[in-house]
């Protein structure tokens, strides 16, 4: 294939040890509908066959380019990436995924319309060991107002769901000269990278818009970062921060705080369910130590919330140790499904209450005028 010499889609594609995965990513690629685009292959130090992947199909392929670095990890990756895009847009695609064929001709179409800082579109899971394709709520943008569909829109139109959007980078298309304005990179070295990502680029971007459709298909496998407990998990308490500080800086905070401290929580909590046990002692003192200055004594339970992140969060200062955090956190759950099933099962008996009188009501009403038109009839006689 020719040199490509306008450029209108850069996919920025991170590769680190996947070359059992790999092929499927590429050939994702190579066969898009869409042909006006570059995929710059970054290999992050592979120990593997990876390399070798890439340079088979790079020969053959010259939208395909490569450049080798020492492993910086994913977000160290994806920033050298943002160095070397020539396209008018760009995509980040994980090199264990894929793409649909026609993924990048429905953007470009859809994002020459609307003409979109930042483009989010739908994907799916794949899970490794299953091998079954499943949804969710988050992948599906269904808390998108179907009113916002069709039009861009920006973070003021949905400050009451912010927290609550897919923060992934993978399922978005962004504009090339928008992030180079904001100079945004990822946090190096870190893992949860994405997530302060996003919010500094979403809460800077005028116009927003959705592709409603499936594109992308994310791999779940073991080895995933969000799958790995290790000390990189205490990276978390440093993104919280930084995304705190940009929750602030953009005069939000205040009005978005009570979400914001449930987000807080559901994060905390689901790292820690997926804690090597070495670690659970140290992040249970993270999670004291940062307890004010995260505002988790300002905490304000809503409907919202869900029993088991109000249990995590009561655990936290009550526990000296991990083992008295997992019996609190099981004793309180306990105690509060226990409550609601209480306040179920009187409510259920006063509607059972109700019903019982009046059915007998109806009853008596029934027999009497039975009685009326039997009394009616030996008149009549």
């Amino acid at each position: 294939m020719g040199v490509i010499m306008d450029v209108k889609i850069s996919v920025v594609l991170p590769v680190y040890n996947v070359a059992n995965y790999l092929r499927k990513c590429l050939d994702s690629l190579v066969n898009q509908t869409f042909k006006d685009f570059e995929v710059i292959c970054v290999n992050d130090g592979s120990t593997d066959l990876s390399l070798g992947i890439l340079e088979g199909y790079a020969v053959s392929d010259s939208r395909f380019k490569i450049i080798n670095q020492e492993n910086q990890g994913l977000s160290g990756a994806r920033n050298t990436g943002i160095e070397h895009v020539q396209g008018d847009y760009v995509i980040f695609v994980d090199s264990d995924d894929w793409l649909e064929e026609n993924a990048l001709e429905l953007l470009y179409d859809h994002v020459k319309g609307f003409n979109s800082d930042i483009t989010m579109f739908k994907f799916k899971f794949f899970d490794e060991d299953t091998k079954k394709i499943s949804e969710s709520q988050n992948s599906k943008l269904e808390i998108i107002p179907d009113s916002l569909i069709t039009s861009n829109f920006n973070y003021n139109n949905v400050l009451d769901i912010l927290f609550k959007i897919s923060h992934s980078p993978f399922n978005k298309l962004y504009k090339t000269s928008f992030l180079r304005e904001l100079d945004a990179k990822f946090l190096y070295g870190s893992y949860y990278e994405d997530l302060e990502f996003f919010y500094k680029v979403f809460l800077k971007a005028e116009k927003v818009s959705v592709l409603p459709k499936y594109l992308y298909f994310y791999r779940i496998r073991d080895e995933s970062i969000s799958n790995i407990g290790d000390e990189g998990s205490f990276d978390i308490f440093n993104v919280l921060k930084s995304t705190k500080q940009i929750l602030i800086d953009s005069n939000i905070y205040i009005e978005v705080k009570n979400e914001w401290l449930m987000f807080i929580i559901v994060n905390l909590k689901f790292i820690y369910l997926r804690l090597d046990i070495q670690f659970k002692d140290q992040f249970l003192l993270e999670m004291k130590d940062k307890y004010n200055d995260f505002s988790l004594n300002e905490v304000v339970y809503s409907q919202n919330w869900h029993y088991e992140d109000r249990a995590f969060h009561k655990s936290i200062l009550l526990a000296e140790n991990y083992k008295e955090f997992d019996l609190y956190y099981e004793k309180i759950c306990y105690e509060i499904l226990s409550k609601h099933y209480k306040t179920l099962s009187n409510e259920y008996k006063k509607q059972i209450d109700m019903l019982t009188d009046e059915n007998n009501q109806l009853k008596e009403k029934l027999n009497e005028n039975s009685i009326k038109n039997k009394f009616s009839k030996i008149v009549k006689l």
